[in-house]
This record gives C-alpha cells, structure tokens and sequence, in this order.
C-alpha cells in the first residue's frame, strides 16, 4: 500500500513538472474523455423527456453548463452543477461562521482546506442529485423502466460521473493551468455552439432569398463579434488608483497605479445568480406542478425565455430579479474576496500613498468606495449586456441561446483569465530557460 502510494505521489509530481505543452495536451486528452462520457445517454433514459424540459422550461443555462450531458442524460449527467452548487453553499456559510470565513482568508494552506471541504460537499452533493433525479422525475418518465434496479444503477452511474468529474478538476487544478472547474465549463459551453448556430441558420438562413442569406450573414458575424469585443473589453477595462511611493535615500519619487479591475468579481456573480434562479423552476419539476394555475406563471416568469417578449412583458420580472442577484452577489464576492483593509496595510508598509489621501482608515475606506463603485459599475454593465441579448433572442423566435446570454459573458472571461495564466507562465518558462543557459555558459 505504501508503495502504491508513494508511486502515485511520484506521478502527481511528475505531471506537476511537465512543460506547458505537455500540460496542455493531459488537459486537451481528458477534455475528450469528458465529452464522450457526456455523449451517450444510458439505455433506459428517455432523453425526449429531459429535452422537452430543458427545452421548454427556461433550463438552457443549466444544459449549457453541464454541456448537453444532463439532456443526454450520460454518464456525466450532473457535469459540474453539484460543485458550483457546493461552492454556493461554502461562500454563503462564510457569512455564518467565522471559522469558515478565516479559513479562507488564511492563505494556502487555508484556502486549500476550503477547496476540499467543498469538492466533499460537490460529491455528497452529486449521490443526492442523482438520487433525486432517478426517484422523482424517474417516476414522471425520465426513466423508461421504473424500478428498483433502473433507479439504483442510474444513482450509481450519475454518481460515480459526478465525483469522476470533481476528481478530473482537482488533477486540473494540481497542473497550475488553471481552474479545472472553469476549464470544464468552458469546454462545455462550447460544447453547445454547434446546435446554436444551427438554429440560428434555420431562423435567419433557411428558405431566403441568396441576398438576403448574405445579408443576414454578415449583421450575425458582426453582431457576434461586437459582444465577444463588448465581453473582452469589460474583463480588461481597470480603474486605475494613482499611487505615490517616496524613496527617500534616492531622493525621488516612484509614481505608479494601483489597479482595480471593471469584472472584480469576474464570472461568479453571474454563474451563481443563473443557477439560482434556475432552482424553482427544477424544483416546480420534481413536483409535477408545472402546469397548475398560478404556477404556470411563476414558471415563465422565473425562465429566461419569457423575458422581455412583447406580448408578454409581466414576466420580465424574473429579469429584474435576476439583476438583484448578480448584485448581491457581486457586494457578497467584494466583501469575502476583496480586503481593502489589508491592502491600505501594504501600501503603509511599503511606504506608498495614494496622492491627497492620508495612510491607514482613510486610505481603506478610499479604495472600499472606488471598489464597490468599479464592481456595481461592471455587474450592470454584464448584466445589462445578458438581458439584451435575452430580449433580441426571445423576441426572433430563437429562445436562450448558449451562444449569448450568460453562457457568453463565461466563455469571455475565463478565456481572458486563462491568457493571463498563460502569459506569466510562459514569463516564468523563458526565465528559467535563461538562467539555465546562463549557467551552462558560466
């Protein structure tokens, strides 16, 4: 046993070692396991059931981000739902208990605690979803065969994809190339571009005139490429804080910035807001309520698919409720992720100020106010650009897209952090190049 151990921890720090290019290429390798482990549904899944709910009941977001496996109803059916599920949980009991909060905040060591406790919750989390699933919509058709054996080998195989899933993340994020659960997600959503574009072709390109297909071509191209540049500018704009750090032995002065980014918060917001608003409506599934009364329209109002449509304007409430989200998300993110407190601590101690502001209480509650004003800036900023695209979609006939929308605004922006990533680590790889060739002259 300690020889199989040791050889494991021999193969983790081998791969921790690779070159990037190796990196990359495991993570390309276990990208295409995942996606055919997402792509055959098992044998007595009725998949017309779980298409017609995904489908029709504002879910788009949810098949989105498990990347079609939870309407093919695959091995990989959860995807990685039960660990954003978990972190929700994790971040808001940072609130409740303190503990949980130091823990966090308490470097390496303690965020890597944190991470753990979560990826245990994320696998509890996938045997009680999977057990949910195969139990309660088993029972309204998901499952061909209802009994015994169907529900128990669903729970196991949904599962055992699950903590599967949560395994190939944490391996991910071992590699330091990022965040396995970001990658994943990622892949999945892209995952579902090419059934977007298809529907787009049948509302925009099937049965027109040559001209008109052109046309309508080129405004899509266009149109597609001004929110992916209207995306990509939002992660990078910053708030730049001037800063001022006298050297007093040179007998100068250093003048630099300190930077606040417009997406401080980055994605978070925006996944969790989409997945709470997305759990009545599964809820409301499980049961079987969806078409009785007032429930009808508490459904439509709470899926993104009703909103902003012209016949139907009561139900772009959900909309309004959607953006109160991602803002207290977006206050909660600042508030456990970002510490101007300790920030205005390592300015004094370099010696650095902020011109026309004194050092200590005041330079904190400066960088608190711009911090907050920078991210409430840039979530309504996302979230004005999610609904627009919500409202042209709904209104074309086309519905939620992965394409647009929330899937969109992700996509962006863990491609920009994945560049960043890149790019130190491609710095760190040239310096070791050189101070290896250095000294193999020397």
């Amino acid at each position: 046993m300690g020889k199989q151990y040791s050889g494991y921890r021999t193969f983790k720090s081998r791969t921790k070692d690779l070159k990037l290019p190796a990196k990359l290429a495991v993570v390309l390798f276990l990208i295409v396991l995942i996606r055919i482990g997402s792509s055959y549904p098992l044998p007595f899944v009725n998949g017309d059931y779980m298409r017609g709910l995904l489908g029709m009941q504002g879910l788009a977001f949810l098949n989105a981000m498990t990347g079609g496996s939870m309407q093919q109803m695959s091995l990989f059916a959860l995807s990685i739902s039960p660990y954003i599920t978990a972190s929700i949980i994790m971040q808001l009991m940072t609130v409740v208990f303190p503990s949980i909060e130091e823990m966090q905040k308490d470097g390496k060591t303690g965020q890597d605690r944190f991470k753990n406790i979560t990826r245990i919750l994320a696998a509890a989390l996938s045997v009680f979803q999977s057990a949910a699933m195969a139990i309660g919509l088993g029972a309204k058709g998901l499952l061909l065969t209802y009994t015994p054996a169907t529900v128990l080998i669903a729970t196991l195989v949904w599962s055992i994809g699950g903590v599967i899933l949560i395994g190939i993340s944490s391996y991910i994020d071992w590699m330091e190339i990022g965040s396995g659960i970001s990658i994943i997600l990622c892949a999945n959503i892209l995952s579902t571009f090419p059934s977007d574009l298809f529907a787009i072709r049948d509302v925009y390109l099937t049965n027109r005139l040559p001209a008109v297909i052109g046309v309508n071509a080129v405004l899509i191209t266009m149109v597609f490429l001004a929110v992916i540049a209207a995306c990509a500018a939002l992660y990078m704009t910053q708030k730049e804080i001037p800063v001022v750090n006298s050297r007093k032995l040179a007998g100068s002065v250093n003048k630099s910035t300190f930077p606040i980014p417009l997406n401080t918060c980055s994605v978070m917001p925006v996944i969790f807001a989409s997945s709470i608003i997305s759990m009545p409506l599964i809820v409301i599934q499980f049961l079987g309520k969806g078409n009785d009364g007032i429930l009808i329209h508490l459904v439509k109002g709470f899926s993104s698919n009703e909103w902003f449509k012209l016949e139907s304007p009561q139900y772009s409430v959900g909309a309004l409720l959607y953006f109160l989200l991602t803002t207290f998300f977006t206050y909660f993110y600042l508030e456990i992720g970002f510490n101007p407190m300790e920030i205005a601590d390592n300015l004094k101690k370099s010696g650095a100020t902020i011109p026309g502001i004194r050092p200590g209480k005041p330079t904190e509650e400066y960088i608190r106010k711009w911090s907050v004003r920078v991210a409430l800036t840039g979530n309504t900023i996302t979230t004005a650009l999610i609904l627009a695209m919500h409202a042209v979609c709904n209104n074309s006939g086309m519905g939620t897209l992965s394409i647009t929308g929330t899937s969109i605004i992700i996509l962006v922006g863990v491609v920009v952090e994945e560049k960043k990533l890149f790019a130190s680590l491609l710095a760190v790889s040239k310096l070791r190049y050189k101070k290896k060739g250095s000294l193999i002259h020397a």
